[in-house]
């Protein structure tokens, strides 16, 4: 581990990288190769963004077969969907950029994206995703089960 951080932090000076234990804060990644320092961060980034993506899938393109919450929750932003989907096209560019650095495997390129994915994660969006949860947390407190969605949850 000493060889990955002493790695990193020349990085971190070379391209003005957020501090080690600022970036593991937010994208807790587990650094195990020297070499691989800044493939591993993106991949770890990549992989957190997958994962909100796919919470807000699931809430923005409710299907047949959804989960009885998903189709609560569909329901409870229904006013703010446009909101929601602004968000997800934010992340899905994350992702995809991600992915291209990924393979483009250019050490100024990835270094930049690291930077700036940390950059707009802490100072923009984060936020937008805490408000998402902040919201969700409150609804959930005022749901009733309504009996018309029990036929809307069947899925046999």
């Amino acid at each position: 581990m000493k060889d990955v951080k002493e790695k990193y932090e020349k990085l971190r000076k070379k391209y003005q990288l957020p501090l080690f234990e600022n970036l593991i804060r937010e994208f807790p990644v587990k650094l195990d190769s020297p070499d691989l320092i800044l493939h591993d961060i993106i991949e770890k980034m990549c992989e957190e963004t997958s994962n909100r993506v796919q919470t807000l899938e699931s809430i923005i393109f409710v299907g047949c077969s959804s989960e009885p919450s998903t189709l609560y929750e569909t329901n409870m932003v229904k006013d703010k969907k446009d909101k929601l989907f602004e968000f997800y096209k934010e992340l899905m560019i994350i992702r995809w950029r991600g992915e291209k650095v990924k393979n483009i495997a250019k050490e100024e390129e990835m270094a930049n994206f690291v930077k700036t994915i940390h950059d707009e994660w802490t100072n923009k969006l984060k936020k937008k995703f805490i408000e998402i949860c902040e919201l969700f947390e409150k609804k959930w407190k005022d749901v009733k089960l309504r009996e018309e969605s029990t036929s809307l949850m069947y899925h046999g």
